[in-house]
Parts: C-alpha cells; sequence; structure tokens
C-alpha cells in the first residue's frame, strides 16, 4: 500500500512539472517573447546595419503573436520601411527552447521609401554590410570581392523570405535623383512558397499594371518568376530609361534561378529566362525600337573573390538562331577580360530570317540558303589596350542569296541616286553617274590622288575581303587608349556600304548591319572592286557640301581633278578622315600644319615602297600646297586651334 501510495505520487510530480513548465511558459510568454525578439533583432542589427524597433509586442492566445510598428532605420537616414502590424502564428514550445518556429505570417501596411541623391540615399548601405567571411580573403588593394558581394545579396534575398505569408497594403515609393518611382501590391500570398498578385507600377504618372507569380525555395536558393502585363501596354522596366536611356519592354518574361556555393572559393547562378515580344531601345543601339518575337538564356555565372564568369554553358537565343557566349574578368594577377563566341555551322536561313524587327532594315526580308559559320575571340588588359588579342570570322558553305529584300546592294552596278547625310539628316540627293557633270570614272581619276587615297583608308583594298583585323583591332586599341571612338577601323569597301546603303547615326546596329552588308558584298561578289573605288571616289564627302573628288578638285584648286599633282593628292587624301578640319590645315604664315608635313611623309614613303610613284616623285615632292577654289576663302590661318572646332572623327 505505501510503495503504490510513493509510486502515484512520483507519477503525480512527474506529471505536474512539465505542466508547470508550461504554465510559467503561458504567464511568461510575453517576456520570452521580447527575449527572443530583442535577441533576433540584434542579430539583424549586426547583418543589416539598421536600427530596428517595434512599439509594442505580444501573445494573442496561445500561438498568435503581434507585433505593433515596426520601424527599419538605417545609419544616419531617412526611415527605410515602416510596418503597421505584423502577425505570426508560432509552435509555442518553441518558446521554451528560446527559439521561434513560425507558421504563417501576416504582414499589413508595409510601406518602403528608398531615396537617393548624388552619392547620398538611405539603402545603397545595404549592398556593402555585413558580408561573410569571404570577403575579409580579398584585400582592399584587389577591389571588390566578387563572390562575398555575390553571397551577401543572396542570402539577404533569400534567407529572410517565409514559407507562408501574406501581405497587404504594400506601397513602395522611390525618389532616385528627384526621378518618382511608385510601386502598391495590394495582397500578396505566398503559400508553401508560391505566390501570385498584381503589381501597379507609377512612373512619371503613367500607371501600368503587371501580374507577378512564382515560387520561391529559400532552402535551396531557388525561385521561379513570371510577370505578364495586364493590358495593351507591354511590362515596361522602370527606371532604366531615365537613367540611361534605355528601353527595356516585353509582353511577358519567365526567369528561373538557383544560387549555388560551390566552394570557398567559387559561388554560382544558374538558370533560364524567356521573353515574348520583348522591345529594345536605346540611342547607342538603334534609331528605332528592335523587336524581338521571342527571345531566351540559359545561363551559368560564376564569381571568385577576384573573378567573374559567364561560362560557355551559356546559351542565348532570338527568333530561333542561338549561340553559347563565354565572358570572363579577372582583377589579378592583372586585369583581363575575355569574351568567347564560336558557332561553327548553323542555317543561314534561320539566322537572317532571325534579325530583329528595327535592327538591319536593309536585310529585311532577304532570303538565303546555304551553311555559315562564326567565332569571335577577344582577350584584352585594359590597363594594357596594346595586349589585345582580337580575331573575328564570318565563314560559308554553299550560301546564296536567293532574293533580296527590302534593299538591292546589286544597285551600286549601275547609275544611282545617291543621298548625303549628315547627324542623321539627309542635306543632300545627287546622281552618281554620267548624267551628273561631276561624276568621274575611274580611269578619269590620276592614278596619284586614287593611290594616295587608297594609302590613307585601305592600302590593301583590292586584296582583302572587306575587312582587315589587324585594322579593328588597332581602332579597338585606340578607342580603349583614348577612352572615345577616335578610329573606327574602316576600309573602303566599309565606308562605302555605309554612305550608299547606311545613314550617318552612331550606333551600334548601324556598325553591325554594315559590316554583314560588307560581308555579303564582297563574298558574293555583288560587284568588282573597281566600280566599289569609283563610287567611293565620287560620293566621299571633301568638304562643307562638297561631294565627291572632282567637287573637291574644284573646291580646293579651281581644276578639273584629272589635272591635280601629287602634293593636291596628298593633301585631298587627309581631308577624307574628317571633311571640315580643312579650316585649319594652314598656320598663320600660310604653310602647312607640322602635322600635316609628317602625313605626306608617310603617305609618300608608302606610295613609294608599293611602287605607286617614283623615286623621282618622291624626292621631288614638297609638302605645300595653294589654295585657289572657294576652300580659299574658309580657311582660318592661325597658329592655334580653337578648342572644340575640330571634328570627332567620324568612322564609329
Amino acid at each position: 500500500m505505501f510503495q503504490n501510495r510513493k509510486l502515484r505520487r512520483i507519477a503525480l510530480a512527474a506529471a505536474l512539472i512539465p505542466a508547470s513548465v508550461l504554465l510559467a511558459g503561458f504567464i511568461f510568454r510575453n517576456v520570452l517573447l521580447n527575449r527572443l525578439l530583442s535577441d533576433r533583432i540584434e542579430k539583424l542589427e549586426a547583418v543589416t546595419g539598421m536600427d530596428i524597433s517595434y512599439r509594442k509586442a505580444g501573445f494573442s492566445g496561445i500561438s498568435t503573436i503581434n507585433i505593433y510598428q515596426l520601424y527599419l532605420l538605417p545609419p544616419e537616414a531617412d526611415t527605410l520601411m515602416t510596418i503597421q502590424r505584423i502577425k505570426l502564428n508560432i509552435r509555442p514550445l518553441s518558446l521554451l527552447r528560446f527559439r521561434l518556429k513560425f507558421g504563417f505570417a501576416e504582414i499589413n501596411e508595409p510601406k518602403l521609401t528608398l531615396w537617393r541623391e548624388g552619392g547620398e540615399s538611405n539603402y545603397l548601405f545595404l549592398l556593402n554590410h555585413g558580408s561573410d567571411s569571404d570577403s575579409s580573403t580579398t584585400p582592399d588593394t584587389q577591389g571588390r570581392n566578387y563572390k562575398a558581394f555575390a553571397d551577401h545579396i543572396f542570402s539577404l534575398i533569400f534567407s529572410y523570405i517565409p514559407e507562408n505569408i501574406r501581405i497587404r497594403g504594400l506601397q513602395a515609393n522611390a525618389m532616385i535623383d528627384r526621378h518618382h518611382l511608385f510601386f502598391r501590391m495590394d495582397d500578396l500570398l505566398i503559400d508553401d512558397r508560391t505566390f501570385s498578385t498584381r503589381v501597379y507600377v507609377v512612373e512619371d504618372s503613367i500607371t501600368n499594371q503587371w501580374n507577378l507569380g512564382g515560387l520561391i525555395q529559400p532552402s535551396t536558393f531557388s525561385a521561379g518568376f513570371s510577370l505578364t502585363t495586364t493590358g495593351p501596354a507591354p511590362v515596361k522596366i522602370p527606371y532604366l530609361q531615365h537613367r540611361w536611356g534605355l528601353l527595356l519592354a516585353f509582353d511577358s518574361l519567365k526567369l528561373e534561378l538557383k544560387y549555388k556555393k560551390e566552394s570557398d572559393s567559387c559561388s554560382r547562378l544558374t538558370g533560364n529566362m524567356r521573353t515574348t515580344n520583348q522591345r529594345i531601345n536605346h540611342a547607342r543601339i538603334s534609331p528605332y525600337d528592335v523587336v524581338l518575337s521571342s527571345g531566351s538564356a540559359e545561363f551559368s555565372i560564376a564569381t571568385g573573390s577576384v573573378w567573374a564568369e559567364i561560362d560557355s554553358a551559356t546559351r542565348i537565343s532570338f527568333n530561333g538562331q542561338d549561340f553559347r557566349l563565354f565572358a570572363r574578368y579577372d582583377q589579378i594577377p592583372e586585369k583581363r577580360i575575355q569574351l568567347r563566341i564560336n558557332e561553327p555551322d548553323f542555317d543561314a536561313a534561320v539566322f537572317f530570317n532571325a534579325l530583329p524587327d528595327g535592327l538591319f532594315t536593309n536585310l529585311a526580308d532577304i532570303r538565303v540558303q546555304g551553311r555559315l559559320g562564326f567565332s569571335l575571340h577577344f582577350d584584352l588588359n585594359p590597363d594594357l589596350p596594346d595586349s589585345l588579342t582580337f580575331n573575328a570570322a564570318l565563314k560559308q558553305k554553299g550560301f546564296s542569296i536567293q532574293s533580296f529584300g527590302a534593299t538591292d546592294f546589286r544597285r551600286i552596278n549601275g547609275d544611282f541616286p545617291y543621298t548625303a547625310y549628315e547627324k542623321g539628316v539627309p542635306v543632300r540627293t545627287f546622281m552618281v553617274g554620267p548624267e551628273n557633270p561631276d561624276f568621274r570614272r575611274l580611269d578619269q581619276i590620276p592614278d596619284y590622288l586614287k593611290y594616295a587615297i587608297m594609302t590613307s583608308e585601305d592600302g590593301a583594298f583590292f586584296h582583302h575581303n572587306g575587312f582587315i583585323p589587324d585594322a579593328i583591332r588597332e581602332s579597338i586599341i585606340t578607342n580603349i587608349r583614348e577612352k572615345r571612338f577616335a578610329r573606327g577601323g574602316s576600309t573602303i569597301s566599309m565606308q562605302l556600304v555605309k554612305n550608299v546603303f547606311l545613314n550617318r547615326n552612331k550606333t551600334i546596329t548601324r556598325k553591325l548591319e554594315e559590316m554583314l552588308i560588307t560581308w555579303l558584298i564582297e563574298s558574293q561578289r555583288l560587284t568588282d572592286k573597281e566600280r566599289m573605288l569609283e563610287v567611293y571616289l565620287n560620293i566621299i564627302e571633301t568638304g562643307p557640301m562638297v561631294y565627291g573628288v572632282n567637287e573637291a578638285a574644284r573646291f580646293y584648286f579651281a581644276k578639273d581633278v584629272s589635272k591635280l599633282t601629287l602634293a593636291e593628292s596628298i593633301f585631298l587624301a587627309s581631308i577624307v578622315p574628317r571633311p571640315k578640319a580643312f579650316r585649319y590645315s594652314f598656320d598663320s604664315k600660310g604653310n602647312l600644319r607640322e602635322h600635316l608635313k609628317a602625313y605626306y611623309e608617310l603617305v609618300s614613303f608608302k606610295m613609294l615602297r608599293k611602287e605607286w610613284i617614283t623615286q623621282e616623285d618622291y624626292d621631288r615632292l614638297a609638302p605645300a600646297v595653294e589654295l585657289k577654289g572657294p576652300a580659299r576663302e574658309l580657311v582660318v590661318m592661325t597658329d592655334t586651334i580653337p578648342a572644340g572646332e575640330i571634328e570627332e572623327w567620324e568612322e564609329f
């Protein structure tokens, strides 16, 4: 009996102990909660650098926590975010282990405020604060630690997203350099990691509505998103046009990505992206919208402490044409930029059909057959421009043009009207042919002038296929060194295409179109070299509203082109790269400037070496000319050239 009573007492005590603990936990749950919240906030403040505070927090019932008026304050800056109320469902027993295990969360009326004015902001500190230990592996002298930076950004993104959450009345205001953006999501529900919502975007008083949905997997650092328009207007990525003049819009976008820390020395972002009816516009790309009916990319981007790489598994596709891309940047042991594309065999018809609308207008609707292959190798230390390795080639196999589209490039074989442009604006139209009294056949133009211009512009004109890789390489080196488009590397073939078929807008697409048309003309022999040179010499700009070498001979020397001397021919050749610079070709005494005297020596020596002039011609040559035509009244004879008077090279 005594033994039974003892056992009952022990059992009762054993039952009362956890009950007492649970009772104490329930009574003091708010104390435990605030202690845990303080610990969590302290850790978040250490990671983010912010001051985080709230007005009050407490339980409602056994498992529901309410946190009121949460504030996120950047260091020495205006409030970044306010939240009116956070409602959390937790597992009560986790409090006894001084841990918080969340179930469902509800956030009401979060308001995010971003501002930046120049170098001052209330959010940029987040990009540089509180990286992991990897950041210490790279000394400051080596610049940014790419891996640590990427690890930090993706940790911020994925570490604080719960699996189940509802956000009501989300608003974000951004004032970036006095440019206002506003976002609103009335109701965002993440249920078992999936979500969908409608986004209202206001930029410059224009409102758009988007549908946003996706799946987030914080445990695996992976996510998928879809973004579509809800009306006739496409999704337009805000701020890009204001900041960089770039329009980027589309009807739909799907993005999947996964981030992984592969080792202590490498992290990798992989994924794919697909868009429909993508529109791109930028003044340096094209004067028109570039339209991709479909575009996609499968990418693999790796980062180390001092390097970043788009590896060769990356494949980009546009309108059905795809290619692989490799790019890499190294900080040490020396800076190095590498870019490689190698597609040895693809269908030519697919490629030309894939050219986006608004990109290559002259090639629209062209029909071709056969195979093509393209390779590009670019390797550069930007601190040592002369280190550049550059090779590019477009090869053909069974390639032919079945029919021309918007432009028949064979039209230069006959008489045709030519329109001259200045800064993209047509300024004059004249016939290229005998109908024009200033037109001269190639055999009517003196060899002195033909060879002087070829020596200056393209000495290998009759021997190349439209391109001189070494000249393109040298032009890239010059442009890098001078940090501007100082030299274009164009052959006479490319200049002819630019003048006859294209406007003078300095855009990337115009340059690419120029190169592609040049390749078509040269590879398909749509005209011969003699006719190309004849047309070129009859249309090149040689002064203010002066075009062609015969007009130039009359404008500068009041004579027919056939009467030009060697000295006069070399002078005209010096005008071709910068046709309006003639005004400052002479010093105050009426002599050619020193740089032109050096130019005479260089050009005449090259002409002698190629046996385009005789030794007697070379010995008798004096770097001096006398202007007798209308140009004489426009020349400014001065020892000092006013800043900004000489135009930059027009080649790009």
